[in-house]
């Protein structure tokens, strides 16, 4: 008899202590969904490593991209699993010419057993960090959003998010305090960063809420980048728990709600891709977070920076010659034509600056000679075209005075100055000037001679007394504020 009960506790404790002897065997599946901007698949393959096998082509495609299935992962490893989407040549990875991202480090944990996860990869060539990991995860349980954001000029703001309501897992707490949920998920051709976020939304009484969002950079309605954004948009009404949808949203400015730059699945992508990548020289554009400006525009009268919103080839770079390289400068700058807006006036441009030695180019730097530097009070059309793409577009040019301001004076700009008594400089009130093209001008500020320049403590009354600046295009600016000699002053 005891035999019989130590034989039945011993299998007791093996049917107890099965499932964690053999919990570390436990397996999932996981499909890595690739976004290449241009759509193009050929030759695509990956290389693999921590629990990833390479292949030398991808498993099929579907509406987001190409995808590579991988079967059998281990659950509860250590090591990230990595993920490289690379062209394949003669067999080969073409790490030359093919690689489309870098290294794409995957966290072990996001592997389900019994499970098929899905992730989503975007080209570029950065390496996976921690404020970039570089992938997105849909969640089984949850309906899922995958949302990409553009700005063709790539000046992302600093705190830019979404405020957003109605079945989300993670909402916005209030007005004005984005949802800080984009982090950078590949890069354009031309290197410009593209924003993505994945977002997920709970059942609502067994159906698809009713859940949206608004892209913002949370300053008001002037910050807003899109009208509503929709869920039900994205993936309809029916939809199964676990469905991913696509977004896709290009910037066209601060306080843009028309709507119209919002794309839905694989037929918006086309439109997305139209807008957003299509060649053109990219417009102006301040960055919010360095005051600097960006894109294409006239940063002095003799000076235009261009930005094209995708490289092109530098006939520069393989010219080994003198006679060669003398060619090729001549070739990049017959690529640019100024002419005066509305005529056939045609300014003449003295020479086009650029990276020579850099393969691709996408960057230049246009100078003109003082004597036909442009004016602010015409417009001016600047063309682009290297027979293979052209572009046009109308230059920002510096028409916006400095702005001079007083940080501690008081709205009325009053000073009180002792009646009869030596002028104390120390009460000249803290001033500063700063322009949206030259930066800070305070030290160009200047009292011009004049009425407005004159004080006289010896008679009580007010005095006002005029600032003037002027920046680089001859945009002036003038501020007053006024002395007020009294005897109530001790």
């Amino acid at each position: 008899m005891k035999k019989v009960l130590l034989g039945l506790l011993i299998l007791a404790t093996t049917l107890v202590t099965l499932p964690m002897l053999f919990a570390d065997s436990q397996k999932g599946t996981v499909i890595v969904h690739f976004k290449a901007w241009d759509g193009n698949y050929e030759n695509l393959g990956n290389w693999g490593w921590g629990g990833f096998d390479s292949k030398s082509t991808y498993t099929g495609l579907d509406d987001f991209g190409a995808y590579f299935e991988f079967n059998d992962i281990a659950v509860g490893g250590d090591e990230p699993i990595g993920f490289i989407a690379v062209r394949y040549k003669e067999g080969n990875p073409d790490w030359n010419n093919g690689k489309l991202t870098d290294d794409i480090l995957i966290d072990p944990s996001v592997v389900k057993a019994d499970e098929t996860v899905h992730i989503y990869v975007f080209q570029g060539t950065q390496k996976s960090s921690e404020e970039n990991p570089r992938y997105f995860v849909a969640d089984n349980s949850k309906y899922n959003l995958l949302v990409v954001y553009f700005d063709p000029s790539g000046s992302y703001e600093e705190n830019l998010g979404i405020h957003n309501w109605s079945g989300w897992t993670e909402e916005a707490i209030t007005w004005n305090e984005p949802l800080k949920v984009f982090s950078t998920g590949g890069e354009t051709t031309a290197g410009v960063a593209v924003k993505v976020a994945m977002l997920h939304a709970n059942q609502n009484e067994g159906s698809v809420p009713d859940a949206g969002f608004l892209v913002y950079f949370g300053d008001g309605d002037n910050s807003k980048k899109t009208g509503d954004v929709k869920l039900r948009s994205a993936i309809g009404e029916e939809a199964e728990l676990g469905t991913t949808g696509m977004a896709y949203i290009v910037s066209k400015g601060n306080g843009y709600t028309a709507g119209d730059n919002i794309f839905y699945g694989k037929d918006g992508y086309d439109q997305f891709v139209d807008e957003a990548f299509s060649f053109k020289l990219m417009p102006y554009k301040q960055n919010t977070n360095t005051g600097q400006g960006e894109g294409t525009f006239a940063v002095r009268p003799t000076n235009i920076i261009v930005k094209t919103s995708a490289l092109v080839t530098n006939p520069y770079a393989e010219a080994e010659t003198e006679a060669d390289q003398t060619a090729a400068l001549a070739t990049v700058q017959g690529w640019f034509k100024l002419t005066v807006k509305g005529t056939s006036t045609v300014i003449p441009i003295e020479r086009v600056d650029f990276a020579l030695r850099n393969e691709t180019i996408s960057d230049f730097v246009i100078v003109l000679s003082d004597a036909n530097k442009l004016d602010n009070t015409k417009s001016y059309i600047l063309s682009f075209d290297n027979g293979s793409v052209d572009a046009e577009i109308e230059l920002a040019l510096d028409k916006e005075k400095p702005v001079i301001s007083f940080p501690i004076l008081g709205e009325d700009r009053v000073i009180e100055v002792a009646w009869g008594k030596e002028f104390d400089f120390n009460l000249f009130p803290l001033f500063e000037a700063v322009d949206d093209r030259d930066g800070n001008l305070t030290n160009r500020v200047y009292v011009p001679a004049g009425e407005k320049s004159k004080l006289n403590t010896a008679v009580e009354g007010d005095y006002e007394i005029m600032l003037r600046v002027e920046d680089t295009w001859g945009n002036v600016s003038e501020e007053i504020f006024i002395f007020r000699v009294t005897k109530n002053v001790k």
